[in-house]
């Protein structure tokens, strides 16, 4: 009898394992399925599926004694790990981009890469975005990003040099001049000078500006002079020549009433431009070129009484020098008699004043030559002319300026 209750107590036992084996496989089977869309395991997992679904999944699956079945959804199971995994990791990795994408775009201005950087760039902001690079895995995009980065770090390291750079400019020297002086931009600490060769420590750099000792060092224009910029290494940064010129000197030729220009001259290459200053009115203008001025002054000066100055200015409008303007009165003279007899070989007579040379005309035929004396006489050749007492013949004056100043018909006699 108890062989039987056995047999009858195995068989109920293997009734209800095998009930309860079904129920772990269906419930595993139903958590596995419910990871994907619309249960199919062949397909993707929901948007909601997270560690914590498959976890949970992975207990159920853990209960179940089958191995077939078993392994069947453990297989399901590691696709639906996977897809999670790889979802996580494009998530994290999109982070990642974007996170570098930003650090880089932060450091330009307007966040436009291929604009300029910020002022407020430095190497610290770099590192940082070069720290989040290097965490991108997609190999494209990190290029991309690197090449962006690349950009900043040249445009920062252009502008780190450029503030570390020496740049010194000398003013022009002029013989006679107590200091060689100039300007400089960077960190420049100190100075000397070469004079044909021969080196001399000393002078100051200091808040940009330039002072150097030279009146017993600079004796004539062609001495070949050198200034050097050092750094706080004590080397050499920066070596440029230094101009020099003779003291100014300028002349302004006598102004005559009615000339259409006032002329100058001036041995300085300063000087840069002039103006002309008539009975307290200032007028600029003038051609300044090649150490001569050219100053239209027609319509400015009309009369010897008026008082005239001549400005000279380098090219910051610093005055240079301020020289008086001579001014004469107008060109005047008469012819005052003209004679000519037909046997005579010149036309002659007398003038008065400022005329210098003469010229004649015959019927309106205008014929040029002839000789004012120092005496105040002139003549003019004009046998070849064939004048006859019929002939209107004209003699003009002419003043230094070639312009006429008087005329007056030739008295002819045989």
């Amino acid at each position: 009898l108890q062989k039987n209750l056995d047999e009858a107590q195995k068989q109920l036992n293997d009734r209800d394992n095998a009930a309860a084996e079904k129920a772990r496989q269906e419930a595993a089977e139903t958590s596995v399925n419910d990871l994907f869309n619309n249960g199919d395991v062949e397909g993707t997992i929901k948007d909601t599926t997270d560690q914590a679904a498959i976890d949970k999944a992975q207990e159920a699956i853990n209960k179940v004694t089958d191995p077939a079945k078993k392994a069947d959804l453990q297989k399901n199971l590691d696709e639906a790990q996977k897809q999670l995994n790889d979802r996580d990791n494009a998530a994290a990795e999109k982070a990642r981009q974007e996170a570098a994408e930003t650090s880089v775009n932060d450091l330009f201005n307007n966040g436009d890469v291929e604009g300029t950087i910020k002022d407020t760039t430095d190497q610290a902001a770099i590192d940082k975005a070069q720290e989040a690079i290097n965490k991108v895995t997609d190999p494209a995009k990190k290029a991309e990003l690197q090449k962006e980065l690349d950009k900043a770090q040249q445009q920062l390291n252009d502008r780190n040099s450029a503030a570390e750079a020496i740049n010194g400019k000398g003013a022009t020297y002029t013989l006679g001049d107590l200091y060689i002086t100039g300007t400089y931009t960077g960190p420049a600490t100190g100075m000397s000078i070469d004079v044909n060769g021969k080196r001399y420590y000393g002078g100051t750099a200091i808040d940009g500006t330039l002072k150097f000792y030279g009146l017993d060092k600079i004796f004539k224009v062609d001495d070949e002079v050198i200034i050097n910029l050092y750094g706080a290494d004590k080397q050499i940064k920066q070596s440029f020549p230094l101009q020099i010129v003779e003291p100014l000197q300028v002349n302004v030729v006598d102004y005559k009433v009615g000339d259409n220009y006032i002329n100058a001259t001036y041995n300085n290459s300063n000087v840069a431009k002039v103006g002309v200053v008539v009975d307290g009115k200032k007028y600029w203008g003038g051609d300044v070129a090649n150490g001569k001025v050219k100053f239209y002054a027609l319509d400015k000066i009309s009369s010897a009484d008026a008082v005239a100055t001549m400005n000279f200015y380098d090219a910051e409008n610093n005055l240079l020098a301020t020289k008086k303007i001579k001014i004469a009165a107008t060109y005047a003279g008469e012819v005052t008699t003209a004679t000519l007899k037909l046997t005579d070989t010149n036309i002659r007579g007398t003038v008065t004043g400022d005329i210098k040379q003469v010229a004649i005309s015959i019927n309106g035929k205008m014929y040029y030559g002839g000789a004012v004396l120092a005496d105040g006489t002139y003549r003019f050749y004009s046998l070849d002319k064939k004048i006859t007492t019929t002939d209107e013949v004209i003699v003009y004056g002419y003043g230094p300026d070639n312009k006429k100043l008087a005329e007056k018909v030739v008295t002819i006699s045989e």
